[in-house]
């Protein structure tokens, strides 16, 4: 794809551009030199209009640098001069504002616009990186939730903004099928003498209620165990407690046994009596260690048919993946006892309750290691074990030897996990070991995408009680709720029309909300503000981009074109809504930017909320595109609903969903 140079000529034209280079340079001039954007990120809009479109505080870098605030209002007034948009310039009190020529701005967008069309705004990188994104890789045992799905709908959007940035990407999913979980579904499959998926039953779903039956069982054979223990030996208070937990387990039992009478019945005869936490680990030492046929064969199948599952979700949301990377390929080949080899040598080698492990807390005295990873002073990090005391490998080992796989089979530069902020320890202890063992610059340049978690309204999830809310029938719920509302605006579409917008509509509203939230932050899912069309939400933006294609069509039947030689420029100034919808307009390539680079997509969910309210509310202020008598001031509106219409469609694609012409 061709760089969009005239993307390029409105990014410079943007506030946090002009404002920050002018600033910039007037500092230089003054013998300061200070990075441009330290500047742009503090430059705002004005409270009032009458102050200006734009402003930066001046006076803190006159104090902080110690130069005459009138020196540096003059040299920044100086380098203003050069760019024929500014209509003026004006200093109230510390802050230094700008008016920006909303013609001339107009003059500058509507051509790049027409120009770059579905890449503008979209600005590419000089030198692009080639860069991995691990995301999703969920544990294969039972259906994606919505915990997942934040997860998904983060990873697969960064994603899209890198390589619309211009960078090489690559997308993985890590199968985590040598985990213990994977091993109660076998242990379960071994029970029953049989792993026939019922027909007309997703299989994720169906493994997913197995899995929880076969956990919560094993679990209450386990605690009577226990409690026979604590009994004999005649530990009272210990004994109250663990029947308590028995107590709840019981219930959890009961709730379970409601949903598959038959299969509880079945599994509850053939696990009484066993020792399933010895049988189950003996399961994990037949995968990895022996590789016994029949349990890979059983293990391979129930992942598989789990992956099935996770695949039709996620095709739904429109997130695949470039590679499927299994856990237990990594351990079979060579580079996980390569790993083991090299930690004993290294200097970092230590015994940690009785295991292999590293002592990784040496490495942060170097300030360069410390920076990089973000540790703090005072941060102690654990020793890492690498291996059990039974010879089998733990998960962030096999981390270590994923990490490497990824860097040197896409020659990455960068590496992103998306894991959830509670893997923030292990996440770290991976970089740094990477570090110890002599990958130096894979440790220092794969990055913890750290997200919180994302609840329901009303609703604890448990995936070992099967106490969970699955994204498919949030999926569903969505949909439905969409369909209702196409009904409401639009009754006379025909049915597979209402139904295509509703799915398009519901599954947009599930992925505009989990990314409208900083990543950092925990979330509520709230199906009806998600669903909202009134506001904030992708119904809303979808809403508003077929608003703007809808005024675009029927000038189209009314032979109406655009013709930018024949615009009447001045007609930006006479609506300030127009006025200020063009200058919203003129950020959105500095907004991209800004997201992509700095790896936050809510910025371009703010952008698209508050592009949206200000078209809405000129197209009901009555200053109609269509009946506007005079030529070129209805050229230049018509003009501006396809730049809107251009911008909406643009930023929706990067968040993954698909414009919609009709609602």
């Amino acid at each position: 794809m061709p760089e969009p140079r005239a993307t390029w000529r409105v990014y410079n034209l943007t506030p946090y551009r002009v404002l920050g280079s002018s600033v910039q340079q007037a500092l230089k001039r003054l013998g300061v030199d200070i990075e441009e954007r330290i500047i742009e990120y503090i430059v705002a809009e004005s409270p009032r209009p009458d102050l200006g479109d734009y402003g930066v505080p001046i006076a803190r870098f006159a104090k902080k640098y110690g130069v005459e605030i009138e020196a540096l209002v003059k040299s920044i007034e100086e380098e203003l001069r050069t760019y024929p948009h500014i209509a003026g310039v004006k200093r109230v009190g510390g802050y230094l504002n700008i008016l920006l020529d909303a013609s001339e701005v107009s003059r500058q967008l509507f051509r790049a616009v027409q120009t770059d069309n579905d890449v503008f705004g979209h600005l590419r990188v000089d030198k692009p990186l080639r860069i991995v994104v691990e995301h999703t890789s969920a544990n294969p045992v039972h259906p994606l939730h919505i915990g997942h799905a934040r997860n998904a709908a983060l990873g697969d959007t960064l994603a899209r903004m890198l390589r619309e940035r211009g960078h090489i990407v690559q997308t993985r999913f890590y199968v985590d099928d040598m985990g213990r979980q994977v091993a109660v579904l076998v242990y379960g499959a071994k029970l029953l003498g049989d792993l026939s998926i019922p027909r007309g039953v997703k299989p994720d779903h169906w493994l997913g209620t197995l899995y929880a039956l076969v956990h919560t069982l094993a679990d209450i054979e386990e605690l009577k165990k226990e409690l026979d223990k604590l009994k004999q030996e005649n530990k009272l208070d210990e004994y109250r407690e663990k029947l308590r937990e028995l107590d709840k387990l019981v219930a959890a039992a009961s709730k379970l046994r409601e949903k598959e009478p038959e299969l509880f019945d079945k599994l509850a005869d053939a696990i009484r009596g066993r020792n399933p936490d010895e049988e189950i680990s003996e399961i994990m030492r037949s995968y990895e260690f022996r590789r016994d046929e029949e349990v890979v064969k059983i293990t391979r199948a129930i992942v598989e048919a789990c992956l099935r599952g996770f695949r039709e979700t996620l095709e739904r949301l429109g997130i695949g993946f470039d590679k499927w990377d299994w856990e237990s390929d990594l351990v079979w080949s060579s580079l996980v006892g390569k790993i083991l080899e090299e930690a004993k040598k290294t200097p970092y080698a230590t015994m940690h309750k009785g295991a292999l492990a590293l002592n990784l807390q040496p490495l942060l005295r170097d300030p360069v290691i410390r920076s990089a990873l973000g540790v703090p002073e005072d941060y102690e990090v654990p020793p890492l074990i690498l291996q059990r005391s039974d010879g089998t490998t733990l998960y962030t080992t096999r981390d270590i030897a994923y990490s490497i796989k990824k860097f040197r089979e896409f020659n990455a530069d960068k590496v992103y996990n998306v894991i959830a902020a509670e893997q923030k320890l292990p996440q770290l202890q991976v970089r740094l070991a990477l570090i110890a063992l002599g990958y130096r610059r894979e440790g220092l340049n794969m990055h913890h995408y750290a997200y919180e978690m994302v609840n329901l309204p009303g609703r604890k999830m448990s995936g070992r009680r099967g106490e969970y809310v699955t994204l498919d029938e949030l999926i569903e719920q969505a949909i439905a709720r969409a369909r209702a509302e196409v009904e409401k605006r639009s009754p006379n579409l025909p049915p597979e029309e209402k139904q295509k917008i509703a799915e398009a509509v519901g599954i947009a509203a599930i992925r505009y909300t989990l990314v409208s939230v900083s990543a950092p932050k925990p979330m509520t899912f709230n199906i009806e503000e998600a669903l909202n069309f009134e506001q904030n939400s992708a119904p809303y933006i979808l809403y508003t981009h077929a608003r703007a294609a809808n005024i675009l069509a029927k000038a189209k039947q009314r032979g109406l074109e655009i013709n930018l030689e024949e615009i009447d420029y001045n007609a930006a100034n006479e609506n300030p809504l127009r006025r200020r919808l063009v200058l919203q307009l003129l950020n959105y390539p500095y907004v991209f930017v800004k997201a992509a680079d700095e790896l936050k997509p809510e910025i371009i969910v703010n952008y698209l909320n508050r592009l949206a309210d200000t078209f809405n509310k000129w197209y009901t202020s009555g200053d109609s595109a269509i009946n506007e008598p005079d030529p070129g001031k209805r050229g230049y509106k018509l003009a501006l609903v396809q730049a809107v219409k251009t911008v909406t469609a643009n930023a929706l694609r990067i968040l993954g969903i698909k414009p919609l012409e009709k609602m």
